[in-house]
């Protein structure tokens, strides 16, 4: 039983229960309770880490603070990327939405302007003990929920799935002799640019692949190295598995980057004080992050009220993203709005009415009991996929 509750996360145990109608008096029994639970409401059931409060700056003032972030997976559309999707959208709708990517690949064509405040506020209450925002009012995180809001896939097979047949390794060895091909031009890299320009519109037959693999290594998955927007030949089994309709579930891989890139960013946020006493007063911490910081950015913009631009309208068929295509707002002391965000933070904005926004099945008006099996739809299984304990690869 120990074995069972460490997998799944919760603890059995003997408390007085009552039965769902409410009818019967609360006997003691068995139950199951999700971690971290306690056995009484009385006193302080969460600590701060230890050093969570002292680490922060004294006041909040990031563009003066001695600390140089660079957002390399904070990618916008380049030039003719929307028309290059456009074109093949109509032609590969259906694989898209088998493989669980159709969402992404249209929220890829938006751009989402970077509030530097806001993101390096949320950073400096991030705790990497418990992957969450911890405010002085409660804690909150971004979760696979998000991520299949975004338009990642949950379930499928891993990231590191290997190509096993004939026809997939031949797919792949095409889109190395590709990218070889532009390692030997006078610019020596293949770029994103020049490989778009190579394979848009080009009628090859591995155009598809192309497309997914340039979209894998921009707004998924880009390279972390010292050449930036490049294209990584990692993605590339990926992109023939996607390209084939292959489900690979994408959401773990990009909560797992951004989470990686939250405990960097606050390790830095909190080294601040020691660079405060180098003698040196140029010199500064360099901190650099590779996840799709603008997930973020726009996980906040849909919870905190006071942080957010007016949204846009959203249009029949746009996704969800088009809510905050280039807006932008100033606030004057993000660390405050925060402090002080309890009772207008909304702990469920994807439940709400939108207009011309398509709610998911599961968000229902009244709660329903469902039995997690093979017979379940996609949507529901990765729902529940998103509320049990995971590891993250």
């Amino acid at each position: 039983m120990e074995e069972l509750e460490e997998e799944h996360g919760f603890e059995v145990r003997e408390e007085f229960m009552i039965a769902p109608n409410g009818a019967a008096k609360p006997s003691k029994r068995l139950a199951c309770f999700l971690k971290p639970c306690v056995n009484s409401v009385k006193g302080q059931v969460f600590e701060f880490p230890s050093d969570f409060l002292s680490s922060l700056p004294p006041t909040f003032e990031p563009k003066t603070w001695r600390l140089n972030v660079n957002f390399q997976g904070w990618r916008s559309p380049q030039k003719n990327w929307r028309a290059w999707v456009e074109k093949m959208a109509p032609l590969h709708e259906y694989t898209w939405k088998k493989a669980g990517i159709y969402d992404a690949i249209l929220n890829s064509t938006y751009e989402i302007r970077r509030n530097y405040d806001l993101i390096v506020g949320l950073a400096e209450k991030w705790c990497p003990e418990t992957k969450s925002f911890i405010f002085c009012w409660g804690e909150a995180t971004i979760t696979l929920e998000d991520m299949m809001i975004a338009g990642y896939s949950v379930s499928g097979s891993p990231v590191f799935s290997l190509l096993e047949t004939d026809e997939l390794l031949e797919t792949e060895e095409k889109l190395n002799q590709a990218r070889t091909e532009l390692t030997r031009t006078a610019a020596r890299k293949a770029y994103q640019g020049t490989w778009l320009k190579k394979f848009m519109d080009s009628e090859s037959e591995i155009e598809h692949e192309a497309f997914l693999v340039l979209w894998l290594s921009r707004f998924v998955l880009p390279i972390s190295s010292r050449v930036n927007r490049v294209i990584s030949r990692n993605v590339f089994p990926i992109g023939v598995h996607l390209a084939k309709g292959t489900r690979i579930a994408l959401a773990p891989a990009v909560l797992a980057s951004i989470y990686i890139d939250l405990n960097l960013f606050k390790e830095k946020i909190a080294s601040l004080s020691v660079v405060d006493k180098w003698e040196d007063k140029d010199s500064k911490l360099e901190v650099t992050t590779w996840s799709p910081f603008q997930l973020l950015q726009m996980w906040a913009w849909e919870r905190f009220t006071d942080l957010r631009p007016k949204p846009n309208l959203i249009k029949n068929g746009e996704p969800r993203f088009a809510r905050w295509h280039k807006l932008m707002i100033n606030v004057e002391n993000v660390r405050t709005v925060l402090d002080s965000a309890q009772g207008s933070f909304d702990w469920r904005p994807y439940t709400k009415p939108l207009n011309n926004w398509k709610l998911l099945t599961f968000y229902v008006e009244k709660e329903v009991s469902v039995s997690v099996d093979g017979d379940l739809s996609e949507e529901l299984q990765s729902f529940a996929r998103c509320m049990r304990v995971s590891e993250l690869v």
